[in-house]
């Protein structure tokens, strides 16, 4: 019984293979469901991110690979690579008499299989999957190189601990360039192979798979006795976890959110090309701090340049610029002095600033401003915007009426409580919003629609363009005003402006607001090319004590609108 099995299976196998290399054309696979290869580009066109089957890596150089590191893997994985089309009919043959014999499930998956099971499809056994793989790796077979399919191969293996491809797994395992492995080192990442959850996490085992497999390589003169005994040293791991920028890893989550949304159709061997503005410069530092901060900067057409949702990716990948949802402080007031503009305030209003109480709902209120040493006087609202005045503020908002600041923040789909308190920023939003609501001072009336994508290319031919659309919200003119007016946050000539001393800082003429409570601090600013929205604080909400933390903002700020070039 079981030889009449074994010669219907190979009957079975050899017709199908048969069939799928001479009669179907590439031309008949339809669009694939999945997304199996993407590259995001910065700015000027350099990738930034390789994506594959939705997994991070970074695609190597085959010709870069040591010559002895790729006999290695072949000798283990698949030793006639170079040979087939794509299957090895004698290993498909003897296992699948052994896997009946023996009642075993051992595989006969070359290295072009491996890959187009790790792209297109799934780990699920099945003689219907395991058709499809053979039939998607004599397709590729036929419009790739075997170089390229290597390279594709070593790209999107699983090395265990969220590690995809080669170059990843050298950095993370052994802090070094995929260029520069020992004969141990990668001897130990194929040994990963076979079980990567497992092996990445019991060393002693692997230790002792990595030194089977070198005994293996001895045999088969693919090594010398003498670098057989250099490797089979203890093992040891040096990890570092710190693969990719930070940076780089918020802006890439928040495209990939951007580009599923698109529903574009994937096709076979076919990767997308996503081009967007990200600007390495405005990305490349880090803080040393203990609080947290985010920050976003985009141009005058909406697209974003970077996107930093918090110190450390690797600790916390939640995003605090666009989920975080925080009450703005000062960076409110522009906004409520664009209202009191509408209603016929101008530049040259003036308040005493001075004690100021009232009475709210048969309670009195008292107002004072955050530093002691402001003195009392009357003042314009040019100087209430470069000190950060709190008792204009509060005056301006009364002669407004509570409810007039509220309902500017409608028309953003934004709720705010009509409380003299709003005048000081007590309304909760995330740094993305508030950033969004600046871009109207910016663009001088224009409320941006921010983007990450610019368009993007499969096989050389757009599939998705951008197509701009702003809106509208207010009085052009008006905002124009106001954008000029936050010139004086950065003018060292009016005593305690909010930002003055760091006005030496600035290579181009900026505008802007800062914003300080007792949990936030904000520093929301542009010049003529770039809108910067930053801010820092504890997520945890503890009350800021240090005046590094209070001052971080501004610093972020004059480093990236600094580092920004066209």
């Amino acid at each position: 019984m079981k030889r009449k099995i074994i010669i219907i299976s190979i009957i079975f196998f050899t017709t199908s293979i048969l069939f799928l290399f001479f009669f179907q054309p590439i031309d008949s696979i339809a669009d694939i469901s999945t997304t199996p290869e993407l590259s995001i580009t910065d700015a000027n066109d350099q990738e930034i991110m390789h994506i594959i089957h939705g997994h991070k890596t970074t695609p190597i150089d085959i010709s870069k690979l040591d010559p002895k590191n790729i006999a290695i893997l072949l000798n283990i994985e698949d030793k006639n690579f170079y040979k087939h089309s794509g299957f090895n009919i004698n290993r498909i043959v003897k296992t699948i008499i052994s896997n009946i014999k023996k009642n075993e499930n051992h595989g006969a998956s070359t290295i072009t299989q491996q890959y187009i099971k790790n792209v297109y499809l799934n780990n699920k056994k099945s003689f219907g999957r395991k058709l499809k793989e053979l039939y998607y790796a004599i397709k590729l077979e036929q419009v790739s190189t075997k170089d390229e399919i290597l390279s594709g191969y070593l790209n999107c293996i699983y090395l265990g601990n969220d590690i995809y491809g080669l170059a990843n797994g050298a950095k993370y395992y052994f802090n070094t360039s995929y260029e520069d492995l020992s004969i141990s080192e990668m001897t130990t990442l194929v040994a990963l192979l076979n079980a990567p959850s497992y092996y990445s996490s019991h060393l002693d085992e692997l230790e002792e798979k990595r030194n089977k497999l070198l005994k293996v390589l001895l045999e088969d003169n693919i090594i010398s006795s003498s670098e057989y005994s250099e490797a089979k040293h203890p093992l040891k791991f040096t990890i570092n976890k710190n693969i990719y920028n930070s940076n780089l890893l918020y802006f890439v989550d928040g495209a990939l959110k951007e580009f599923n949304s698109l529903d574009l159709n994937s096709k076979f061997n076919k990767p997308f090309i996503i081009k967007t503005r990200y600007h390495q410069a405005l990305n490349s530092s880090t803080y040393n701090t203990i609080a947290n901060y985010a920050a976003m900067a985009v141009d005058k057409e909406g697209y974003i340049l970077s996107m930093i949702g918090d110190k450390n990716y690797y600790s916390s990948s939640y995003n605090i610029a666009t989920k975080g949802k925080r009450d703005i402080a000062s960076t409110i007031k522009p906004i409520l002095y664009y209202e009191a503009l509408k209603c016929g305030f101008s530049p040259n209003t003036m308040y005493y600033s001075g004690p100021y109480s009232f009475s709210y709902h048969n309670e009195i209120v008292t107002i004072k401003n955050f530093s002691s040493n402001y003195p009392y006087k009357n003042i314009s609202m040019r100087e209430a915007l470069a000190t950060s005045d709190n008792i204009y503020a509060i005056k301006t908002h009364q002669a407004l009426g509570f409810k007039t600041l509220a309902n500017h923040f409608k028309a953003y789909k934004l709720e705010a409580n009509s409380l003299p308190s709003l005048a000081l920023g007590s309304i909760g939003m995330s740094l993305y919003d508030l950033t969004r609501i600046y871009s109207q001072f910016f663009t001088e009336g224009t409320y941006l629609n921010f983007k990450y994508i610019e368009h993007i290319k499969r096989d050389d031919k757009k599939v998705y363009q951008r197509l701009i659309k702003h809106k509208n919200l207010g009085d052009a003119a008006h905002f124009k005003t106001i954008k000029n007016l936050m010139a004086s946050t950065f003018d060292p000539t009016i005593p305690h402006s909010t930002a003055g001393s760091y006005a030496k800082y600035l290579k181009t003429k900026c505008y802007g607001k800062s914003g300080l409570s007792d949990f936030d601090s904000y520093m929301m600013g542009f010049n003529d090319d770039i809108l910067v929205g930053v801010w820092a604080g504890y997520i945890d909400n503890t009350i800021l004590e240090d005046l590094a933390t209070k001052r971080l903002p501004k610093e972020i700020f004059i480093k990236m609108i600094s580092s920004y070039k066209n």
